[in-house]
């Protein structure tokens, strides 16, 4: 099937030389699917990871529906965490360009009093956090009155932290004839009704994680005993020399545990979990982002949302039991059309998470000695 191009979607000429300079040439299959709808005014439910495109699909629309003559705002997007809104402005920035539509992330762990200074400068797009927003709102430093482009990203997450009654808040104070995106890793139950309560004949975009994941990343399984585990972690880093390299584990207390063994054999590594003040986990992310560290050993909900570039390894320390856990892990290596490998930890009791993974993403993982 030929992929059509930005211009054949109908993107405006000055995005399309934005994307270029950033070289994004040619649109992924979420952008293809979505675009044409959310430029015809259809709300749109996507099931699409991180590193789908997804952000693209719905900011390229967005900022070509921005009045610049109204200085208020035209468009709000909520995300569970504060590293998704970020990374969400950062892509929003790549298609202005130099451009006038003014964009605000809007998170915790940031000023107030800055914040509040920054939207009383009027801004077009907000991004942010559930109830970051929501002080900003009572205390009277914006509204939402203007706003008729609504997404909500990572929907699946915001329902698992318990977001969603705040988010239902800001959606209620919206312009009642708004355009809704929402996106979503899975498209569980919970995720459907809730579709269905915010969207009015939406179009499905069901992008297969597994046929988007697989492409580019040879997929191994390596069975080990677990006396046996940190060794053999110790011992692909020396073999393999990854930079850098991303390790799962299933709790912030093996992140931690595992973090602390690695480092005192000469690892140049770093944790993220759950239990970590903002300031260090920004760091931390800065660090690994610029490679300042061969090894960056993460919880699953920590690493949840986290778009990083270039991540040449993964390792399933833990084996995920979900296989949607599993192509979220994997889908951190692999990008921007680079190679990228995925090595899975098993034990021999753990062999039927193995087959479940291999089964519900048809992919057979070739087994490592």
């Amino acid at each position: 099937m030929t992929v059509p191009s930005f211009a054949q979607l109908k993107v405006g000429a000055i995005i399309i030389e934005n994307l270029k300079k950033h070289g994004i040439k040619l649109p992924m299959p979420v952008q293809a699917s979505a675009i044409p709808a959310l430029y015809g005014g259809r709300d749109v439910i996507a099931r699409a990871q991180t590193g789908t495109g997804k952000t693209l699909a719905f900011c390229i629309p967005m900022v070509e529906k921005i009045d610049l003559a109204k200085s208020y705002v035209q468009a709000l997007v909520i995300t569970p965490t504060r590293e998704l809104a970020q990374q969400t402005a950062v892509e929003l920035k790549k298609i202005i360009g130099k451009g006038e539509v003014k964009v605000l992330a809007v998170t915790g762990g940031r000023d107030f009093e800055k914040q509040k200074d920054k939207l009383q400068g009027k801004s077009h797009i907000l991004i942010g956090t559930p109830g970051r927003l929501l002080d900003h709102i009572q205390k009277g430093n914006t509204n939402l009155g203007g706003v008729r482009y609504l997404v909500l990203d990572e929907v699946d997450e915001m329902l698992l932290q318990g977001f969603i009654d705040d988010a239902a808040k800001l959606i209620a104070m919206c312009n009642p004839r708004h355009q809704t995106m929402l996106c979503s890793a899975t498209l569980n139950e919970q995720v459907w009704q809730l579709g269905r309560r915010l969207c009015t004949n939406p179009k499905l975009v069901d992008i297969n994680p597994a046929e988007v994941t697989v492409k580019g990343i040879k997929q191994f399984g390596l069975k080990v005993v677990e006396e046996k585990k940190q060794q053999r972690l110790l011992d692909l880093s020396t073999e393999l020399n990854p930079y850098p390299m991303m390790v799962f584990c299933h709790s912030k207390e093996r992140t931690k545990e595992l973090g602390d063994w690695l480092g005192g054999r000469g690892i140049n590594v770093d944790v993220l979990h759950g239990d970590m003040s903002p300031a260090k986990r920004k760091t931390v992310m800065r660090w690994f982002r610029e490679a300042k560290l061969q090894v960056l050993v993460a919880s699953d909900l920590a690493a949840r949302g986290l778009d990083v570039e270039g991540v040449s390894h993964i390792i399933n320390y833990d084996i995920p039991h979900d296989h949607e856990w599993y192509i979220h892990r994997i889908g951190r290596t692999g990008r921007a059309g680079k190679d990228g490998m995925a090595i899975t930890f098993y034990t021999p009791d753990e062999i039927k998470w193995l087959k479940n993974i291999e089964n519900k993403t048809k992919v057979k993982l070739e087994k490592m000695r």
